[in-house]
């Protein structure tokens, strides 16, 4: 009896321990850098990075926290180049825009083209900040559903 009481106490430590795996936060902002599929946490935001308007992507939906503006969370969760004094992003994670074929990082917020720079948007609870190399004369067909 003693012996199944041990086993049952052991279990149930591991199980609570197991709950209790995740960090709160870091100085590097990896807590910031959960993979989820679904909408964004009540208190949170997330960031998608695509190329040709969703069809390869180059960095899975992850949440951040919401507050702050949509260029800082694009730098919490990847590696970026900025250009005219980091207003514009150039790159993201070693994916170069390409003027000569007209590619460039456009970004959308829950599905809707931005209508600030990244710089100036805040971002809210439950908002998808969307980015995606395209052709800048055209307009994507069709918004994904985690940009949403």
């Amino acid at each position: 009896m003693f012996r199944h009481c041990l086993i049952s106490l052991g279990v149930a430590l591991v199980l609570a321990l197991a709950g209790c795996g995740g960090s709160e936060g870091s100085e590097s902002g990896n807590a910031e850098d959960t993979v989820s599929a679904a909408a964004p946490a009540e208190d949170q935001a997330a960031v998608l990075v695509t190329k040709d308007c969703g069809k390869s992507v180059v960095l899975a939906k992850t949440e951040v926290e919401a507050g702050q503006t949509a260029m800082q969370a694009l730098d919490r969760v990847a590696d970026i180049e900025t250009a005219s004094g980091g207003k514009f992003v150039s790159e993201i994670e070693d994916v170069a825009q390409d003027n000569a074929k007209k590619l460039a990082w456009l970004y959308y917020v829950n599905g809707e083209a931005a209508q600030k720079g990244a710089t100036e948007i805040e971002l809210a609870p439950g908002d998808v900040e969307w980015w995606d190399l395209h052709n800048y004369e055209q307009e994507c067909a069709s918004v994904p559903a985690e940009a949403r």
